[in-house]
């Protein structure tokens, strides 16, 4: 006050008040919008998935597909059937169009970081797989395959025998070339053979084809071994 009258000070004045709010909400909305875009960002990230046609576009980490939906892992009470497996498929597909050469045609796709396989273009299975490693040798868990054809590509049964009854999950890994073959013991040693070692331990391991995680602790040994 000075005498009988009150004096504002410079900087808080009616217009400079007024001016630094609308400079603080012009902030404040610029942040908001901001993280609004990043947020969103993020939700189309997390709900979009990349699709590989081929194991060449896969092996070159090129895919040809974008797919604006994520995979889902199926619950225990919608698998194929009882003792089955809880793969992974995609809901809610947009445009509706892309579902047959999603369930049918893709080789695999990639979602947030993690690949899955297509189990229908080996095994003739709807669904897709979560593959445990990439490496040397890939692998991964699966349903086995059910048609005579599928099951003596993979080498569930020999290229002359008859179709064989098979229920529950199996081991199968990956070649270099993308070729996909059921994990058995004997598949397991012929892959690991050039490393002496790990054969001599895998010999005395005597595994069975039950012990599906074992071999892949081989594979997964081998693999570091080859890095």
């Amino acid at each position: 006050m000075i005498g009988n009258r009150f004096v504002i000070p410079h900087d808080i004045t009616p217009s400079n008040v007024s001016l630094k709010r609308n400079t603080h909400m012009k902030s404040i909305l610029t942040a908001i919008i901001a993280a609004a875009f990043f947020t969103n960002a993020i939700c189309q990230s997390q709900n979009s998935s990349k699709g590989f046609r081929s194991f060449e576009e896969f092996k070159n980490g090129q895919a040809s597909l974008a797919i604006n939906s994520s995979i889902t892992q199926r619950t225990e009470g919608n698998v194929f059937m009882t003792g089955g497996i809880t793969n992974y498929v995609f809901k809610k597909v947009k445009p509706k169009e892309l579902i047959p050469q999603i369930e049918q045609e893709l080789w695999g796709v990639e979602c947030n970081g993690e690949f899955y396989i297509n189990a229908y273009p080996y095994s003739k299975m709807k669904g897709y797989n979560k593959i445990e490693e990439m490496g040397f040798y890939s692998y991964f868990i699966g349903e086995p395959a059910r048609t005579l054809n599928e099951q003596r590509s993979l080498g569930i049964v020999g290229p002359n025998d008859p179709l064989m009854g098979v229920c529950c999950k199996a081991g199968y890994v990956m070649k270099q070339d993308g070729t996909v073959k059921l994990l058995s013991p004997k598949m397991c040693r012929e892959l690991i053979s050039d490393n002496p070692e790990l054969l001599t331990e895998f010999d005395k391991a005597n595994l069975k084809m039950e012990n599906v995680l074992e071999m892949f602790a081989f594979l997964k040994r081998y693999n570091e071994a080859k890095d």
